[in-house]
């Protein structure tokens, strides 16, 4: 190869090498320019977070000598020292420190070197005159060779964090404390039911160790029959509903089970993130003993009280039945219905036994009315009452006995003060009590006046006055106690306490009135009744009390565990107008809280096992109804403790048994005004107890015609009845009142003669063997039509409000009871055939043929 071409190739690739180092230099130059600007950006930003950090930050370096040199410091640091960046960066610690504070820096960084690792203590200093709490950390750092080079130091101010863990530990201490002197178990509960902690009162409550508990879940020491609902109550507490009360029995060590009453409450941070549970357990077995033994002796009064009932609804139909033989044989003598009798004296032995029978009538009704308003079952109707033909009646019904006495009955009805609204039936009874009290100790020649008129706020006065022998002013109102006898020296003087007056009395305390009487020695009695403004009523029915502005009714919620005493509770609670809900514990009572209908008043017995009681009830219902007023029933002295915290806490409370003009006094101060208030309710015909409001205006009751002149005469009439002494005295009534009669004896017997013959009427007793009178009533209204239309009146002694009602519902139109009074049998005879004239347009004839009404 020429040497020129060879010496060219070779001078191209050394310019060629030449070039390409050029280029790989300039790169390595851009490469470390963009290192070394990377590296001062990042000790920038290191320096910056370094010198602006709230943390106290120096770096110092080991000097040969042992001591330490501020290699470097914070702004933090140096305001710290009260230095600057000159005066301390590169200094010894005791060129620019005090030399106590030196010397402690200088031995804090040796034992760093010494330790050869990191170190954290804390310390406290003062900053400006207060004493702060530091956290100081040193971290060795060492050179090429290994020694330790440098010392970093980091001071933070941790004055807020000691202080907190220090409240917290003072709280916790304070806190296990508490917890451990409490009866109650506290604890923690986790989110999934496991117990985090117990306080030591689970040895004296469950035998067992607390830490034996602590770990394990809640739910395992649980009785079988609660497992599923304290479980699914713990499934369920959540953010919305944060709490959880429960009922349950958990396994005592021994193997015995122990009643708990707990409390659970969810806990959560300040985000609202669920945390944990704390419990809240108390033994409530001596409790739930006593609640037992509680609910077998009111099960036991109860039942004792169904026999009393039982045995005075059986007393008064066994004491009615011959009774009714009796007055009614004794009133057929004295009316000579068979012709004259010759000897006069035989007439006075008949008047004399129909008057003492119908006394002892009179008692046996005052008696059962008595044990009727005590057990709160005696319910009113609402009508307008004409005090002056009320007067006119109780006047003539006494007429004879007045006559016989020597006694005039004057009476003087002021005509602003001759309506009310009220039950005519009792009214009438008040008057009728009042003035056979007062003739009872008038003697011959006395008077005996009756007046009524208005005070001056408007209520009704209605007074009774004799000018007899009187009584001490003491014995007045012993006078209204059942079935007891003044101390007076001349008994014959002295008022009989029996049924009447304390009748009297209750029967204006369910009007809302008052009884009250006053007597001196020998100067007679006066018996003053008053009936509230709001009865004063006109001609048509309307109050016309100006003053007094109408009450609306309430909404009551009812809580009573024992069903009689929550249903006669309701019925007389509505009997007042008032709208009530009934609920047979608490968690029923609850249900309807939470629910938007409006509630003026929570009605509650005390004790309701198991579970919540009235005044744990009060306190939720409170919480649910802020307004809500709460009136608490107590019924045993064992209530007093949990009475009186119902008190203190503001709640009212009754006694029980309830007085029902005491329940009234209460709800009337609970009632709000309303501007009116009135409705319409029919009245007549055979109609058990219904409640109706004060202020409801009745319809214009049937009016039923003179007993001689009420009926046709001929009309077909079946008679059945097993008593034979009965059967005959009604067979006569009938037969002489010019009807043709069929009589039976039982109700199988009628029931095949209603198959056989066509009647006007049935008269059917009720209790008859073979077949009762109500299932024989049953039978004949499912034959075939105009059979089953035909009228059925029931006679019966059985004369309690729920018989009435029976007798309605197997079918039967009227109810007469025994002993059978002929005008009230005359009356009512008329007017279910009326009604059956009115409901299908035409008459009964006396010869069995149907006239059109016109």
């Amino acid at each position: 190869m020429d040497t020129n071409i060879i010496i060219t190739l070779a001078f191209g690739i050394g310019l060629l090498a030449l070039a390409l180092a050029l280029w790989s230099l300039r790169r390595q130059r851009r490469a470390f320019a963009l290192q070394s600007r990377r590296l001062a950006e990042s000790e920038a930003t290191l320096r910056a977070v370094f010198d602006h950090s709230s943390d106290r930050l120096f770096i110092g370096r080991v000097v040969g000598d042992g001591s330490f040199v501020a290699q470097r410091a914070n702004a933090a640091a140096l305001l710290a020292w009260n230095a600057t960046v000159e005066q301390a960066e590169g200094q010894r610690l005791d060129a620019f420190l005090p030399a106590a504070l030196a010397h402690k820096i200088n031995a804090d960084l040796q034992s760093c070197v010494d330790a050869g690792e990191a170190t954290r203590f804390e310390e406290d200093s003062p900053v400006h005159g207060v004493t702060r709490r530091w956290e100081v950390s040193q971290t060795p750092i060492r050179g090429a060779d290994g020694a330790v080079a440098l010392v970093s130091v980091s001071a933070r101010d941790i004055t807020r964090r000691h202080d907190a863990e220090a409240a917290s530990r003072d709280s916790e201490a304070r806190y296990r404390l508490l917890a451990g002197s409490v009866s109650d178990i506290v604890g923690r509960i986790d989110l999934n039911g496991v117990r985090l902690y117990c306080s030591d009162s689970a040895r004296a409550c469950l035998g067992c160790d607390p830490a034996d508990l602590i770990r394990r879940p809640l739910v395992e020491r649980v009785h079988p029959d609660d497992l599923a609902a304290v479980a699914d109550g713990l499934t369920g507490i959540s953010r919305r509903q944060p709490t959880m009360t429960a009922v349950y029995r958990l396994r005592h060590t021994d193997g015995r089970w122990v009643w708990i009453e707990a409390a659970i409450r969810l806990v959560m941070d300040d985000w609202g993130a669920p945390l944990e549970c704390v419990s809240v357990e108390r033994d409530i077995t001596a409790r739930k003993v006593m609640e037992a033994e509680l609910y077998d002796a009111r099960q036991a009064a109860d039942a004792a009280s169904r026999s009393k009932s039982e045995f005075l609804a059986s007393l008064s139909h066994e004491l009615r039945t011959p009774m009714n033989a009796v007055i009614g044989f004794a009133d057929l003598i004295a009316r000579e219905s068979e012709g004259p009798i010759n000897n006069p004296y035989y007439k006075d032995f008949a008047l004399n036994i129909r008057d003492s029978g119908q006394h002892l009538l009179e008692l046996i009704n005052e008696i059962l009315d008595n044990v009727r308003a005590e057990a709160g079952q005696l319910v009113l109707d609402d009508e307008t009452v004409d005090l002056e033909q009320a007067a006119t009646f109780a006047i003539r019904l006494l007429s004879q006995r007045a006559g016989r006495a020597g006694v005039q009955i004057v009476a003087s009805v002021d005509p602003k003060a001759r309506y009310l609204r009220g039950d005519e039936k009792r009214v009438r009874q008040i008057l009728l009590n009042l003035l056979s009290n007062a003739m009872k100790y008038t003697p011959t020649g006395g008077r005996v006046d009756v007046e009524t008129s208005l005070e001056a706020d408007g209520a009704l006065r209605l007074l009774v006055r004799d000018n007899g022998t009187g009584t001490a002013e003491p014995e007045t109102a012993q006078v209204l106690q059942a079935f007891e006898r003044s101390d007076a020296s001349d008994h014959r003087a002295a008022p009989r306490r029996g049924a009447g007056l304390p009748l009297t009395r209750r029967l204006m305390e369910l009007h809302g009135g008052t009884l009250t009487l006053s007597s001196a020695q020998g100067q007679g009695t006066v018996a003053v009744a008053r009936f509230a403004p709001d009865r004063v009523a006109d001609e048509a029915g309307r109050t016309v009390a100006p003053s007094l502005t109408p009450r609306a009714a309430l909404s009551i919620l009812m809580v009573e565990d024992d069903p009689t005493i929550r249903d006669s509770g309701v019925a007389l609670l509505q009997s007042w107008g008032h709208r009530v809900v009934g609920a047979a514990n608490a968690n029923e009572a609850l249900a309807i809280l939470r629910q938007p209908a409006p509630l003026d008043l929570l009605f509650s017995d005390i004790v309701m096992p198991p579970g919540m009681n009235g005044a744990e009830l009060a306190r939720e219902a409170r919480r649910l109804r802020p307004d809500l007023a709460v009136l608490l029933a107590s019924g045993f002295a064992a209530h007093a403790v949990i009475a009186d915290d119902a008190a203190q806490a503001g709640y009212d409370v009754i006694a029980k048994p309830y007085d029902p003009a005491e329940l009234q006094q209460r709800l009337a101060a609970l009632r709000p005004a309303v501007a009116s208030a009135s409705s319409s309710a029919a009245a007549g015909g055979l109609q058990p107890p219904v409640s109706r409001s004060v202020a409801t205006p009745p319809t214009a009751p049937i009016q039923a015609t003179s007993v001689d002149g009420a009926l046709s005469e001929g009309l077909r009439i079946l008679v059945a009845e097993d008593v034979e002494m009965n059967r005959l005295l009604v067979v006569t009534l009938l037969k002489q009142a010019k009807h043709r009669v069929v009589a039976v004896e039982d109700g199988a017997e009628a029931v095949a003669a209603m198959r056989r013959h066509a009647f006007d009427l049935v008269l059917m007793d009720v209790n008859m063997p073979v077949m009762d009178g109500l299932d024989a009533t049953r039978a004949i209204r499912e034959m075939a039509a105009p059979v089953n239309r035909t009228p059925i009146i029931a006679l019966t002694a059985n004369t309690f409000p729920e018989d009435v009602a029976r007798c309605r519902a197997a079918g039967m139109n009227g109810y007469v009871a025994k002993p059978i009074d002929r005008t009230v049998l005359f009356r009512e005879m008329s007017r279910c055939l009326a009604e059956q004239a009115a409901g299908n347009g035409t008459s009964p004839h006396a010869n069995g043929t149907v006239v059109t009404q016109a």
